[in-house]
């Protein structure tokens, strides 16, 4: 992959709302064509990653290198314009932007005062329930950080990639390389919120899921786990029949020595009966 080529350097001042002192941003544009696909930022390595759409927005959210990372759809330009909108509960106090270095190409800022879970959540603008189901789950505790520091690339004409130094440093080389996570094997980009996750445990060694919301207000959840041992396995078909049943849920499921696939559809109140059950997990 050909590094994106920097030729033209705007610096605009932006002030941040919220009593936040202004700050210097850098915006640029390229006489180049080129475009990246978002996904090719993350790395090989990553034992988690989501990927999250509002119809408008991509955001994927990646953990490789103790590192929490995010690529995001959005051009850098609109990025920043979007920082004159963030909340107070993002800002954790007055912050600016300032130029790094460059890695294999990419331009590198540095913004500071930042925490990084409000920040996703203004930049893709999620909905409120899901943002509760993202503070019940796995993501809460790789997101929620109390970081203050955050690296910043763009990455062609819509694509910005955001999170730990370690994070941003190991996407930008995973782009450049092509040596990037298997996107398409594990993550479904058609559902509203779908996710990976490998960690080996005593009891599964990973979990592949996706979660569509309909209009009618009815959730689907699909999943594919890897358990350890078919012990484990009939252990969990056990305790989630009886969970979501008390729950009004629907669970149909395939068994396969230690891989188990199952659904599970919710009525109604879809989004808060699904945020029990990965409570559950």
């Amino acid at each position: 992959m050909n590094p994106l080529m920097v030729k033209v350097i705007i610096v605009s001042i932006i002030t941040v709302s919220g009593g936040v002192a202004g700050f210097s941003a850098l915006t640029y544009y390229s006489s180049s064509s080129s475009s990246y696909n978002i996904d090719n930022f993350i790395p090989s390595n990553s034992s988690f990653v989501a990927h999250y759409s509002n119809g408008t927005t991509s955001a994927i959210v990646f953990y490789a290198n103790d590192s929490v990372g995010l690529s995001l759809s959005v051009s850098y330009s609109s990025f920043v314009g979007q920082l004159n909108n963030t909340s107070r509960t993002t800002t954790k106090q007055p912050f600016n932007i300032s130029y790094v270095g460059t890695s294999d190409g990419f331009m590198i800022y540095e913004m500071n005062g930042l925490a990084l879970l409000p920040l996703l959540i203004h930049q893709v603008n999620f909905t409120t329930n899901l943002t509760t189901i993202i503070s019940n789950f796995s993501l809460n505790s790789l997101v929620s950080k109390n970081l203050t520091t955050i690296y910043v690339t763009p990455i062609g004409f819509s694509g910005v990639l955001l999170g730990m130094p370690g994070a941003v440093y190991a996407g930008i080389a995973a782009g450049y390389s092509g040596h990037n996570f298997a996107f398409k094997r594990y993550i479904n980009p058609n559902a509203n919120l779908s996710f990976y996750f490998s960690h080996n445990t005593s009891i599964l060694s990973s979990i592949t899921a996706n979660v569509t919301l309909a209009q009618s207000g009815n959730v689907t959840l699909n999943a594919y786990v890897n358990f350890t041992s078919p012990i484990y396995q009939a252990a969990f078909i056990a305790s989630a029949s009886l969970i979501l049943d008390e729950l009004n849920a629907s669970f149909t499921y395939h068994a396969d020595n230690t891989l188990l696939e199952f659904t599970a559809s919710f009525a109604g109140s879809g989004l808060a009966n699904i945020t029990q059950f990965l409570k559950t997990m």
